[in-house]
């Protein structure tokens, strides 16, 4: 069976004036469709560069991006614009709500920019949207604005958000990281249960108890995949990741 994504010798190079610096460095990865991958490294080890370059937010230098059989390494930006919006979600740390749309209208937002609900869009993609914040626990929060809500709140938003239009993969950049413990609990109790619906979630993170809900966590160092284990233990994942220095 084809992976929902696979990379091959995925490599990205930035230029920092005239000094090149490798942040992936030939990355191959397979991800099947309705599995749950968790990424961990340190600071600066490539991991949300392996993010960017699975949503299509940048291109690799060299190698190759699969997803859903679609190659993102050779398409334009016209055309990953479109990809994404009708294939793949994404959370990101600082959650990237719109402060003057309110709750409803963030998570509607990409639905009406797909296009994909037909004629009787605006009916679809508003009860698709209530749907998602009923079962996220913030149906209530619907006609607030972001900067009404608190990080867990806003958090659970961008989730709904990046569902709306059903998409193969969701992609989740450090969830998280600005929340505090009781909030990062509910948001990833929120992803597991995402995950429990079928959906095939990758997310990268420094935090081995978010990294041990995944099925499977892929350790990153200096731009490479050094080593693997099956997700479930965050001691086993700490002291890991504590060795890759």
């Amino acid at each position: 069976m084809t992976p929902l994504v696979r990379t091959e010798s995925l490599q990205k190079i930035y230029k920092t004036g005239s000094v090149p610096c490798e942040a992936l460095k030939g990355v191959s990865i397979d991800i099947a469709a309705g599995e749950y991958v968790t990424v961990m490294g340190h600071s600066g080890s490539g991991k949300s560069t392996l993010l960017h370059l699975l949503g299509g937010l940048d291109q690799p230098s060299s190698g190759s991006v699969f997803v859903n059989d679609r190659p993102l390494h050779r398409m334009n930006e016209t055309a990953l614009a479109r990809f994404r919006r009708s294939n793949i979600g994404f959370v990101f740390q600082f959650f990237n709500l719109i402060d003057n749309l309110t709750v409803q209208g963030n998570v509607e937002l990409p639905a009406l920019l797909a296009g994909t609900w037909g004629r009787s869009r605006n009916n679809k993609v508003r009860g698709r949207s209530r749907e998602l914040l009923d079962r996220l626990g913030i149906g209530d929060q619907a006609t607030k604005h972001p900067w009404e809500l608190s990080g867990g709140q806003q958090q659970r938003v961008a989730i709904a958000r990046a569902l709306i239009n059903q998409p193969a993969l969701l992609l989740v950049d450090e969830p998280t990281g600005n929340l505090d413990s009781t909030s990062s609990q509910t948001v990833l109790n929120i992803l597991s249960e995402c995950h429990g619906r079928g959906q095939t979630l990758l997310m990268v993170t420094h935090d081995p108890r978010a990294a041990a809900r995944g099925e499977r966590v892929l350790f990153i160092h200096d731009g490479l995949i050094v080593s693997q284990m099956s997700g479930g233990d965050a001691a086993a994942a700490a002291q890991r990741l504590a060795s890759l220095k």
